[in-house]
């Protein structure tokens, strides 16, 4: 079976991740999730030389992950999938797995589209929000038709992400016009290629595609609150499988820490005087736990990271590679490689690459009506989970005393001035100054009765 790994696309949506990160290598517990792929289909019997990515957006992104897999195709300068097709099609086995590396999965729901016996199959989920997704009417297992963005009562599941597919149905791919031609009355589809507009006329001429609805949740790295929720579920799940200690000859304990739950303690790390762990725990190799540091829930902490001197960690947590959280420093959410707050500080939602947190920076999450926070992003308004928590993206300085407000983005290579509210949404490679006025007045000795 070939297998083709769609990590082309650039999404607007992710934004602050838009511009520094392609979708498909954004980090799932530290791991890229195109290499989670690629290992997974690996493990399971596709050689590296049966595997193509079409490459677009941060291609180089993709490639400095890949490239060590021999054999593996790597395509780019394609305008679309449908011309990626027409030039390979010919070298295609019988039945070929499409993946779009976007979508984050559980293993178990890969297996079962890879190895189920149907000629042509589609992973689905259960419906949740139909309007803001390419849906499904599946009737007995068969789907029916496709539409995009529709309405709840015409649809009853969403696409997944995974599609195997026999040659005759990519070749109606292959063939397929921009847009939906199948679609309801009013709907406005962007003049782009969707593969279920192909699919929906190979269903008229009498083929059959089988729905197989996935077991566990599905993520797509849409918007930037789909990174803190794609990681606190996987964290979960790692967490349960974790029944008993996992501590390495290498590593130390000291005998003042308290650990109320499962450890699992990777190379030369070290857990020392006064720490408190209350929940499952897992640190990679080369960490540090010292001088009083709390760590409450389940929490990932990657290699070569530190996490000392009273600093609290609230679970569900992933931290980065290379991180430091020190004196009194307070983080929840997901922190990606080389992020460091090393002073005071109150953070929750998804910290980029080597952004600087600065002595007391705050995060206030929480809105006085206690409602999710709204974001308009390309004209829309979401409201979803974890749309309170802060993001800031890659390579960003904050200024001592920042306040953040529930739900604020901030920009890759940005930096933000000391003492600054931040209100609302700060684009990328943006310094934002304070404007303040000063009033002076004499004082001195006299004013104390001299």
């Amino acid at each position: 079976m070939k297998v083709i790994l769609l990590c082309s696309d650039y999404q607007e949506k992710l934004f602050p991740y838009d511009k520094e990160w392609q979708p498909a290598c954004l980090e799932v517990l530290n791991v890229s999730n195109i290499t989670l792929q690629v290992d997974f289909l690996i493990e399971n019997g596709i050689k590296p030389n049966e595997i193509h990515v079409l490459l677009g957006h941060k291609s180089k992104q993709v490639t400095h992950l890949l490239w060590k897999y021999s054999g593996i195709q790597l395509s780019s300068n394609f305008q679309d999938f449908r011309s990626f097709l027409a030039e390979n099609y010919a070298n295609l086995d019988e039945k070929t797995l499409i993946i779009r590396s976007d979508y984050v999965f559980v293993r178990e729901d890969l297996k079962k589209i890879l190895h189920h016996d149907s000629e042509d199959s589609i992973l689905l989920i259960e419906k949740k929000e139909s309007t803001e997704a390419i849906c499904a009417k599946v009737e007995n297992d068969e789907i029916k038709y496709f539409l995009g963005h529709p309405r709840d009562h015409y649809v009853t599941h969403q696409v997944a992400g995974v599609y195997s597919l026999s040659k005759e149905a990519l070749q109606y791919i292959m063939h397929s016009s921009n847009g939906f031609e199948k679609r309801i009355s009013g709907s406005m589809i962007p003049n782009s290629f969707y593969m279920e507009n192909g699919l929906n006329q190979y269903i008229d001429d009498g083929s059959q595609i089988t729905g197989i609805v996935a077991d566990k949740e599905v993520f797509q790295m849409k918007f930037p609150w789909d990174i803190l929720n794609a990681n606190i579920y996987h964290l979960d799940l790692m967490m349960s499988q974790l029944t008993e200690n996992d501590i390495s000859s290498s590593a130390k304990i000291d005998k003042t820490a308290s650990i109320n739950g499962f450890i699992k303690v990777g190379d030369n790390s070290y857990l020392g005087k006064n720490v408190v762990v209350n929940g499952n725990l897992i640190i990679g190799n080369n960490v540090v736990i010292d001088n009083g540091a709390i760590l409450n829930g389940n929490i990932l902490i990657g290699d070569n990271s530190y996490v000392k001197d009273y600093a609290k960690i609230e679970g569900p947590t992933v931290i980065g590679k290379e991180n430091k959280f020190g004196h009194n420093a307070e983080f929840k959410g997901v922190s990606m490689r080389g992020v460091s707050a090393v002073h005071y500080s109150e953070m929750f939602g998804v910290i980029g690459r080597y952004v600087d947190i600065a002595a007391a920076c705050v995060s206030g999450i929480l809105r006085f009506n206690d409602t999710r926070q709204p974001h308009k992003i390309t004209g829309r308004i979401y409201t979803q989970e974890n749309s309170n928590a802060i993001f800031i993206g890659d390579y960003t300085r904050t200024g001592i005393n920042n306040v953040f407000f529930p739900g604020v983005k901030i920009g890759s290579n940005s930096a933000l001035y000391p003492g600054l509210n931040i209100e609302k949404d700060v684009a990328h490679e943006t310094l934002v100054i304070k404007k303040q006025e000063i009033i002076e007045n004499s004082w001195g000795a006299k004013k104390y009765g001299w």
